[in-house]
């Protein structure tokens, strides 16, 4: 098993899958989408399912508790301030560390919902479980197939 901590986005895109994760790498591949927007929205993450499970916590962009100012954001990077960056701008890239380590020392389950857009999440379509639900993380049972959807608490712990 492969768990795909929020996939690089950037440069990686819209590349062949022999040079960013794909489901060939394992017998199951997990990707854990958080940081989904467009590079231009400083999104870092890769929003395109690329496993066998792809699963998007709070729709898989911006993650409860992480704002996004760019103006300070900015100044904090050409300052060299790294690690007020990374726990600012890249909050929502960075958060799935916490959600996977969580999943490794928390009895609560990352349940994930089937849904196919995050347009459908966000519009309440992806409730219920439909044709299985499928849990994220290290405790989770290799079993979903196709993109998961749930949200989370904006601080530790996440799971609800």
């Amino acid at each position: 098993m492969i768990a795909g901590l929020d996939p690089a986005g950037p440069l990686f895109e819209n590349k062949d899958p022999k040079t960013r994760l794909d489901p060939s790498d394992a017998h199951y591949v997990e990707a854990i989408h958080t940081d989904g927007d467009s590079l231009l929205q400083l999104g870092f993450g890769l929003e395109k399912a690329i496993g066998h499970a792809d699963f998007y916590p709070n729709g898989g962009e911006k993650q409860p508790g992480c704002e996004r100012d760019i103006g300070s954001h900015l100044f904090s990077l050409i300052t060299g301030k790294i690690e007020q960056f990374t726990s600012t701008i890249a909050c929502s890239h960075m958060r799935v560390l916490d959600l996977f380590t969580e999943s490794i020392n928390s009895q609560c389950a990352f349940s994930g919902k089937p849904c196919h857009t995050k347009k459908d999440f966000d519009a309440g379509h992806c409730a219920r479980c439909g044709l299985g639900c499928a849990d994220m993380g290290y405790n989770g049972h290799q079993k979903g197939h196709g993109k998961y959807y749930f949200s989370t608490n904006s601080a530790g712990p996440f799971c609800k």
